[in-house]
Formats: structure tokens, sequence, C-alpha cells
């Protein structure tokens, strides 16, 4: 059984893609596909490092993932809008991969609304 909760690093998807994020070449580049053909759990692992790379240490992220984040360069103000541009499209779009299975339990389930208020809070904080 995998792992799944609502929260940006809470699904294996999620922490396979920053697996990946650590061994690929240059993060900026690896980031900007994620977010153009990554699947939305991706997407909003990204958002989070992103977020996290810009200074919001109050964003929830894996321990490990804030350990590789310390020092790295600040992202781009580009790269963050077409994060929360990309996040936007998820809350938007109740057929996206990973929106469909929250929504399945209803606008009023508790964690359907953890799981978008979380990614409205990576969309702040990336703005």
């Amino acid at each position: 059984m995998g792992a799944w909760s609502t929260g940006s690093f809470g699904n294996d998807d999620a922490l396979d893609w920053f697996g990946d994020l650590k061994e690929a070449p240059e993060v900026f580049p690896f980031i900007q596909e994620t977010l153009a053909v990554g699947s939305a759990e991706s997407i909003v692992a990204a958002g989070a490092v992103l977020a996290l790379l810009s200074g919001n240490s109050d964003i929830e992220v894996h321990p490990h993932v804030a350990e590789w984040a310390a020092g790295r360069p600040t992202p781009p103000a580009a790269l963050k809008r077409s994060a929360a541009n990309a996040i936007q499209d998820i809350i938007e779009d109740p057929e996206a991969d990973g929106h469909d299975v929250w929504a399945e339990l209803g606008e009023d389930d508790e964690d359907y609304v953890a799981w978008l208020a979380n990614l409205k809070k990576i969309q702040t904080l990336l703005h």
C-alpha cells in the first residue's frame, strides 16, 4: 500500500519525484519540465519546493526536502508564477490526476478541504 495524505509530500509519487529532483543535473529546468508535463502530485511537490527555496519556512515539507533545500538558490519569479498557474489548473480541473480522487470524497470532506487548502497555501507563498 502506498503513502497518501493531503500534504505536499504525503504520497509516493511526490517522494519519487523528489528522488528524481535530487539526481537532476539542474534543479530549475527539471522543475519547469515537471510543471509542464508532471502528475498533479509532482506539480504540487514542485510548488512546495519552490516556496521553500523562496524562503517560506512555514511550508510543510518532508524533512529530507528541507535538508536538501538548505543553501540552494532562490528560484526565478517566472518559475514561481508557472508553478502557481499549474496548481491553479489542478484546482480548476475536476478531472486532474489527484483532484478527482479527493473530489470523490465530497466538497465537505475534511481531507478534500485540507488538500485544497494546501494547494492554495502553496500558491499564496509563490506570489
